[in-house]
């Protein structure tokens, strides 16, 4: 009776010890290598994120270098269009190669002084006046080119056409002219000032 009474004691003893060693190893070992593996899995999923991310990223740099050279292109445009220094000389020149191909006549070329542009200090107006003469439909065109085609941008304030009358017999022979002002614009760099303007007038 007493043997049995003291096995029955071994055994409940043996059972609580396994118990409390798995409790242990639970506790000391197993979980915190399962939060460790978590914190893995974790990490590897934030990584695999950011490399899909990244190679999203080096696609759409790959797509932009292709267009590089329309970039490139358009760049070019936009400096010709609004240049870092006057380019009054390469303005007119440009003026007069219209007018040659259109049989306009282009003259009296006034170029004031240039004024810096409200709330964009580095961008200055540079106000210019010239007469046009030429057929009503030639004119027409070159005005058109002025605002849509012509490299340099430009801004125009007013126009006043008058017709120089010259009669033979009964039919008006004289041939129209406009007297034009407009804008151009400079778009200096940081602390350079206002740009010095050299011009060309052109001539016939």
């Amino acid at each position: 009776m007493g043997a049995r009474h003291a096995d029955r004691l071994w055994m409940i003893g043996g059972a609580a010890v396994i118990v409390a060693l798995a409790l242990i190893s639970w506790f000391f070992l197993i979980n915190p290598k399962y939060a460790e593996a978590s914190d893995v899995r974790r990490q590897a999923e934030d990584t695999e994120i950011q490399i899909t991310m990244l190679n999203k990223r080096i696609a759409e740099l790959e797509k932009q270098k292709s267009k590089l050279p329309q970039y490139r292109a358009a760049l070019k445009v936009s400096q010709r269009a609004l240049p870092a220094d006057s380019g009054v000389p390469d303005l007119l020149r440009q003026l007069q190669k219209s007018g040659d191909d259109l049989d306009v006549t282009v003259g009296g070329v006034v170029v004031n002084g240039a004024s810096v542009q409200k709330d964009l200090p580095n961008v200055y107006a540079l106000p210019i006046n010239l007469t046009l003469e030429g057929s009503a439909e030639n004119l027409g065109t070159f005005l058109t080119q002025l605002q849509q085609s012509q490299p340099r941008a430009v801004l125009i304030n007013s126009a006043a056409m008058t017709t120089q009358v010259s009669t033979e017999g009964a039919e008006n022979t004289g041939q129209p002219t406009i007297n034009l002002s407009l804008v151009a614009f400079v778009a200096v760099p940081a602390g350079q000032g206002a740009p010095s303007i050299a011009t060309t007038t052109p001539s016939k």
